[in-house]
């Protein structure tokens, strides 16, 4: 296989399994109550939205 089909495959993976745990964090922000788990959701989102508008 060529490395630049190589290097798309795990580049799409990534971001799947980026935007798979992001929605898992989202559903749980949205489902907590607690003012202090929402806060600790929203704090551990950062870097998930970060990857998947390839900021980080």
């Amino acid at each position: 296989m060529d490395m630049l089909m190589i290097h798309s495959v795990v580049m799409i993976l990534y971001y799947l399994i980026a935007a798979f745990f992001l929605l898992a964090i989202v559903r749980s922000f949205i489902a907590t109550r607690d003012i202090q788990e929402a806060l600790l959701y929203a704090v551990v989102m950062i870097p998930f939205v970060l990857r998947l508008l390839r900021l980080k």
